[in-house]
């Protein structure tokens, strides 16, 4: 193989494949980048077993073929050329290749002829394609990964529900205690309805090729893929039953505020400052006629209460939650101002902006014991 690519290109490509790869893999191989100019085009992939990044540049290919190197030396030397092109050739079998740059050159052992596990490709098909407007899953990433369970006792907890059909993308996350939910049409979708399980993993690479760029989706058997020119990331989806969330989620409440998003968040930051030692102190909410008190007390800080005057509907209400949900809560709207509605004091509740009806958040309070 010998090639010669314009360095920035390079950098970049590497950049965005090397995300994947998991340095701890036992399997060497997959601590590589991969290598494959051919007609002019240069593709470069990695991948840790259950993600695959492929990222495609132009090049000159003098002499098509494929080699597989170590993804964090070969990194950061193309990072630091100091050239605008170089030129790559492979010798013979051995996997090696020497790196021309100017008047200067270097040598990188690679892998011999192995190549990276082969990761499948998604047929296309327009009925189950879907084009998502860039920066679509950027919000997604923001409204739902922080709702991902952390507990490997519940493995598919720790993935995102999307169910797609009937014209919408509706995308689910929870970790028993809160539940993120979004939805976005999906017109372009004809299939018949499915539903699916991603990893975070996905969704957050996803964000980040999504970014700028429209982005195409496809489902197969077991795999999401999602890509822009360019770039294609592959994920597997998780197996297993997610639960019903339907019915944790209020149909209708007994009290309802709505107030400046800033002004909550800043309240519930200063209030929850004094539960920072004392991670089981919960914050108290009372809600009264125009306003929501926010306090909190622990034995060994102090405590404190802020009064926020607002727009209330329905009953007087005294309840309790975990301070930092609360905030996770807060931090995943995009709006000036939020709605919260109470369900009753061990009730659900819901937390919704108001600039945004295709997403809402909910949150299961503390219990209390007197």
């Amino acid at each position: 193989m010998k090639f010669s690519a314009a360095q920035d290109q390079t950098a970049t490509a590497l950049q965005q494949v090397i995300r994947v790869i998991q340095p701890q893999n036992t399997m060497a191989i997959a601590t590589g980048v991969q290598l494959q100019a051919q007609a002019g085009r240069l593709q470069l992939s990695a991948t840790d077993l259950s993600n695959h990044m492929l990222a495609e540049i132009p090049c000159d290919v003098s002499e098509p073929g494929y080699v597989v190197l170590p993804a964090s030396i070969f990194n950061d030397f193309i990072h630091r050329l100091p050239t605008a092109t170089f030129e790559l050739s492979t010798h013979s079998e051995s996997g090696r290749v020497t790196i021309r740059y100017g008047r200067n050159s270097a040598i990188i052992n690679g892998f011999g002829r192995e190549m990276l596990p082969e990761f499948p490709r998604i047929r296309s098909n327009p009925n189950q394609t879907i084009e998502l407007p860039a920066g679509t899953l950027v919000s997604l990433s923001r409204e739902l990964l922080f709702a991902c369970s952390k507990d490997d006792t519940r493995p598919i907890l720790k993935g995102i529900y999307v169910t797609v059909g009937n014209g919408k993308l509706v995308s689910v996350s929870t970790d028993g205690s809160r539940l993120s939910h979004a939805w976005f049409p999906v017109p372009a979708y004809r299939d018949s309805e499915q539903s699916v399980v991603m990893s975070p993993k996905v969704l957050s690479e996803g964000a980040r090729i999504n970014g700028s760029d429209p982005t195409t989706i496809k489902f197969g058997s077991g795999l999401i893929e999602l890509s822009v020119p360019g770039l294609t990331f592959t994920g597997r989806l998780l197996d297993g039953q997610y639960p019903d969330y339907a019915r944790v989620i209020p149909d209708a409440y007994v009290t309802q505020c709505r107030m400046s998003l800033t002004e909550l968040r800043g309240a519930v930051e200063r209030v929850s400052l004094i539960t920072s030692k004392d991670r089981s102190t919960p914050l108290r909410i009372r809600v009264e006629y125009g306003i929501v008190e926010l306090s909190a007390e622990a034995a060994e800080i102090g405590q404190a209460k802020e009064v926020i005057e607002c727009s209330t509907e329905g009953q007087d209400l005294d309840i309790l939650f975990n301070p930092a949900y609360i905030l996770d809560a807060i931090k995943s709207l995009d709006s000036e101002e939020l709605i919260f509605e109470f369900s009753g004091v061990q009730s659900p509740a819901k937390i919704r902006g108001t600039d945004n009806s295709s997403y809402f958040h909910i949150l299961l309070p503390l219990r209390q014991l007197v």
